[in-house]
């Protein structure tokens, strides 16, 4: 197999960028885990769910591999550098046919994922090396892997749903954390982080996985509910300016749990459904006195142990699962 590459020398080491259908680099990749007895290899065991997500993806109609895969090859593989329409440094990879003869140093489970995609097959972008002995190759792998900083959850979350990858009640749920963060009327505005670095007291990715049981089937407002957002916006600023709390991931935690639940359901008990501020403060005012104490706030067992505590005192609605409910 020839394919068309580029030399590159980078502090005296040559590299070569080429491309190649997935089909193709499958059959010449040779598949190696790092164990107690496998000291020479260098990549962690392959994770059937992640290759199986990769699949998934794949199967989209406007999938894209952007990155490179990194290989390895062995001294079977060769560089003959061509004159090529005046590009400089051009040339041709000579690889064997269906044998194994490269190891991958980043990128096995984007390549190892087309074979469970079912016929997916297209050129990804990939850099060679020639023949790195193992103290070389070792050491692009870890700098690889110990430089590269995953993009925050909250980031990739926020694009998908701009560009309209979010769906159901992931959808929704964004919708609603993301106007809670716009709305100048709600304590959370511009408390909600989207990147990394930006300022805000709970993260968009936290707030959505908040929302989603309370809108998602079965939850208290599924039913019926066309604008959930100043209901949510209303009673985070009843919570608040009703028990002087300060604002952060773990109160909001606790606000977004079985307790605003409880209060839905009493309100519509007492037929306060417009859930309007003052309305929320009424369906609160039994608990009005509850002291959350904040030490108790800081730990999971804590919190736990003040909500089953708040739903005591506070009558109306079944008990649900607390766990699910908090970070």
């Amino acid at each position: 197999m020839k394919l068309f590459a580029i030399s590159l020398k980078q502090k005296a080491i040559p590299l070569y960028l080429f491309a190649a259908r997935a089909s193709h680099l499958s059959k010449v990749v040779r598949l190696s885990h790092r164990s107690r007895d496998e000291r020479l290899a260098l990549q962690r065991t392959l994770d059937r769910k992640r290759l199986k997500e990769i699949a998934l993806y794949l199967r989209e109609p406007h999938s894209l591999i952007a990155n490179n895969i990194i290989l390895n090859f062995d001294e079977s593989v060769s560089f003959k550098a061509v004159k090529n329409h005046g590009i400089e440094n051009a040339g041709y990879l000579t690889i064997p046919d269906n044998t194994p003869c490269a190891t991958i140093l980043d990128g096995q489970h984007r390549l190892m994922g087309f074979q469970f995609s079912g016929k997916v097959d297209f050129e990804l972008s990939c850099i060679g090396f020639l023949n790195l002995d193992e103290n070389q190759a070792a050491d692009v792998f870890t700098v690889i892997n110990s430089t590269q900083k995953p993009l925050s959850k909250s980031l990739l979350l926020d694009i998908r749903h701009y560009i309209g990858k979010t769906e159901g009640e992931e959808k929704k749920a964004t919708d609603i954390a993301l106007h809670l963060n716009t709305d100048s009327h709600c304590l959370l505005h511009q408390q909600v982080r989207v990147a990394s670095g930006e300022k805000g007291i709970i993260s968009l990715d936290s707030l959505t996985r908040l929302i989603v049981p309370f809108i998602d089937l079965g939850g208290v407002l599924e039913r019926n509910m066309k604008k959930p957002e100043p209901i949510f916006a209303h009673f985070i600023n009843v919570f608040f300016k009703l028990y002087k709390l300060p604002i952060n991931t773990a109160t909001v935690s606790v606000a977004l749990s079985p307790v605003f639940e409880r209060v839905i359901r009493r309100g519509r008990s007492l037929e306060k459904e417009s859930f309007s501020e003052e309305e929320i403060a009424d369906i609160l005012s039994p608990v009005s006195d509850f002291r959350w104490d904040k030490t108790l706030l800081r730990n999971r067992e804590g919190r736990t142990r003040l909500i089953r505590e708040f739903l005591m005192r506070l009558p109306e609605g079944r008990n649900r699962e607390l766990q699910e409910w908090l970070l």
